[in-house]
């Protein structure tokens, strides 16, 4: 593994939060290839701002944010992780070749191969095991014969993100234990469920926009993640429904489409400005919001007197 960061044990249990004195705070990140660059400016907003996590929660590129942010959960450990990604390429993650040709004339079951990905993850996470990342780390996956969410908290953790990254028919499941797992896409894509059943009272939602989505695909890739984000769309719109009640859930608001390729990595700058003018947007409102309650609530007390 690489020695970026700092990895230890766990350091926030219920005499941490307590010590604090704030709820429970999660962030959620989905996934959507090249454009979890918007993430990262997302996450340099929120540390910037003072917000800090509690726990991790992702899917697919989400989830190996997640994984980075969990191994050093500082605005360094972001600073970190936007030069890892400005130094990516296409190639890196998503190489054509022989596979992706066995692929398209129907004598594979995937086209590319994940050995790219595991290098990459590989070369800059700095710990081995879930468990040992500083912060609480859950990696979403997909059940491949039951289509269930699996949720990974311990265990092996490259393998674990190697699933949560397995788009169906673009990467090769990965089989822990006795399951083949594939992209947690598939089952969740923004897990927030997830999120509030580990015990979330606060929830920060980092999803991705889909630019693509209005888009005609004009390759597998393509077709294969705007089926995915056709189906993110509404489970993330059912699931902020569903635990509204349960949660403060606060989403990052979505972007100005960019019509960028998930699998193109040339705009990672852009897409972290775009990222961190969006959470900043969200942290303002927020803001407003909270000094229009304090303001009312004194003007009530005011009154009262």
């Amino acid at each position: 593994m690489g020695s970026n960061g700092t990895a230890g044990g766990h350091h926030t249990g219920p005499l941490g939060r307590l010590l604090r004195g704030r709820r429970r705070v999660a962030f959620v990140l989905s996934g959507g290839g090249s454009l979890g660059a918007l993430q990262v400016g997302m996450l340099q907003a929120l540390f910037d701002a003072g917000v800090r996590p509690d726990l991790m929660v992702g899917t697919s590129v989400g989830a190996v944010n997640a994984a980075w942010v969990a191994a050093w959960p500082e605005p360094d450990g972001v600073k970190k992780l936007s030069e890892i990604w400005r130094g990516l390429k296409r190639d890196d993650i998503f190489p054509l070749g022989w596979t992706a040709a066995m692929g398209l004339l129907g004598r594979g079951t995937h086209m590319i191969s994940n050995r790219g990905l595991r290098t990459v993850i590989e070369t800059n996470l700095p710990y081995e095991r879930v468990e040992h990342a500083v912060l609480p780390v859950h990696i979403v996956t997909t059940d491949l014969k039951s289509g269930r969410a699996i949720v990974i908290s311990s265990g092996d953790v490259v393998p674990a993100l190697l699933a949560s990254c397995a788009i169906p028919g673009v990467f090769p499941p990965v089989t822990i234990g006795r399951r083949e797992l594939v992209d947690g896409g598939v089952a969740n894509h923004t897990p927030i469920a997830a999120a509030i059943e580990l015990g979330a009272q606060q929830v920060y939602v980092l999803p991705i926009g889909y630019p693509w989505l209005h888009e005609r695909p004009t390759n597998a890739l393509g077709m294969a993640l705007q089926a995915l984000a056709r189906l993110v769309e509404q489970r993330l719109e059912q699931e902020i429904a569903t635990y509204r009640q349960s949660a403060e859930i606060l989403v990052v608001p979505a972007v100005q489409p960019l019509a960028v390729s998930p699998a193109d990595f040339s705009h990672t700058d852009e897409l972290i400005e775009r990222g961190y003018a969006s959470a900043a947007r969200l942290l303002q409102t927020t803001r407003s919001r909270q000094n229009s309650g304090v303001t009312r609530h004194a003007a009530v007390s005011a009154a009262a007197a």
